[in-house]
C-alpha cells in the first residue's frame, strides 16, 4: 500500500512540474519599428489594445471613421498609436481612407430589382382602391415614396420592403418644397381650407411617420404631388426604368 501511495505521488510531483512548465511566466515582448508619424482611420468597432497582444486588456472600441496617429509597427502586424498614451491596434482595423457609407439613394440604384419588387408588391395589393398613383421623394433621402390616388396614404422603401410612413381616413391633397424640404396637406373642413406642414416623426419607426407640425397659411414654393402614373400590369411592368430614370435624376 504503502509503495502505491509513494508512486502515486510522484506521478503527482510529475505531472505538476510539467504543467508548471507549458505555462509562459511572460508575455512575449514584441519588437516595435517606429516610423515617421502618418495618420490612419479606424473601421467599426476597431479595439485598442494595452499592449501588442490580442489576450492583452482593451481598453477601447472605437467607432468608424476615427483618424488615429501611427507611430510605429511591431514584428506581430500591429500598430502603435498614439491615443494620449501608447497604446495597440491590429493592422487590418485601420485604412488609409474614409470611405463615406453608401447613401439611401445610392443603395436603392445597387439594389434596384429589390426596391422595385417591394414597390411591386405593394402597388399590387393597392389596386382596388388606388387607380393611379404618385411617385415622389418627400423624406429627402432621394428615393421616390408612392402616394394612392385619393392622399389618405404615403408608402416609403425600408429594408427591402414597403412601409406606410402616412395613413388618413380623410383624402388631403399633398404639396411638397424641394427648397426646405417639407411637406404640406390641404383639405376641407366646414367650408374652410386647411393647411397643414408636416414633419417625419422616426422616434417610434426607424423609418418614421408623417405628422402634423403646425397649420399654415399656405404652402408659398411648394408644388403639387400628381399621380402620373396608372396603376395597371403595364405600370408595373416598366416600373423598374421608371425608378431607375428617378434615382440617377
Amino acid at each position: 500500500m504503502k509503495k502505491r501511495i509513494k508512486g502515486f505521488w510522484i506521478m503527482t510531483a510529475a505531472l505538476t512540474v510539467l504543467i508548471a512548465m507549458s505555462r509562459p511566466t511572460k508575455s512575449y515582448a514584441f519588437e516595435v519599428t517606429p516610423i515617421a508619424t502618418i495618420e490612419l482611420y479606424s473601421t467599426s468597432g476597431t479595439p485598442v489594445y494595452a499592449q501588442p497582444d490580442v489576450f492583452s486588456p482593451v481598453v477601447v472600441y472605437l467607432d468608424r471613421f476615427i483618424n488615429v496617429r501611427v507611430t510605429g509597427i511591431t514584428d506581430n502586424g500591429f500598430f502603435r498609436v498614439d491615443l494620449d498614451g501608447a497604446y495597440y491596434i491590429p493592422g487590418p482595423y485601420l485604412v488609409t481612407q474614409v470611405k463615406p457609407e453608401k447613401t439611401a439613394k445610392q443603395k436603392a440604384l445597387d439594389n434596384l430589382d429589390k426596391l422595385t419588387e417591394a414597390y411591386r408588391m405593394q402597388l399590387q395589393f393597392m389596386e382596388s382602391y388606388s387607380a393611379s398613383f404618385g411617385l415622389k421623394d418627400v423624406t429627402g433621402d432621394g428615393v421616390p415614396e408612392i402616394f394612392d390616388a385619393d392622399g389618405k396614404e404615403i408608402y416609403t422603401y425600408y429594408e427591402e420592403r414597403p412601409v406606410m410612413i402616412y395613413y388618413s381616413a380623410n383624402p388631403v391633397s399633398f404639396y411638397y418644397s424641394k427648397d426646405d424640404n417639407k411637406l404640406y396637406g390641404k383639405y376641407k373642413w366646414n367650408d374652410k381650407t386647411i393647411w397643414e406642414a408636416y414633419y417625419n416623426d422616426t422616434s417610434l419607426l426607424p423609418w418614421g411617420q408623417f405628422k402634423c407640425i403646425s397649420t399654415v397659411s399656405s404652402a408659398s414654393g411648394a408644388s403639387a404631388i400628381t399621380r402620373d402614373y396608372t396603376n395597371n400590369d403595364e405600370t408595373r411592368g416598366d416600373l423598374y426604368n421608371i425608378l431607375h430614370e428617378m434615382l440617377i435624376d
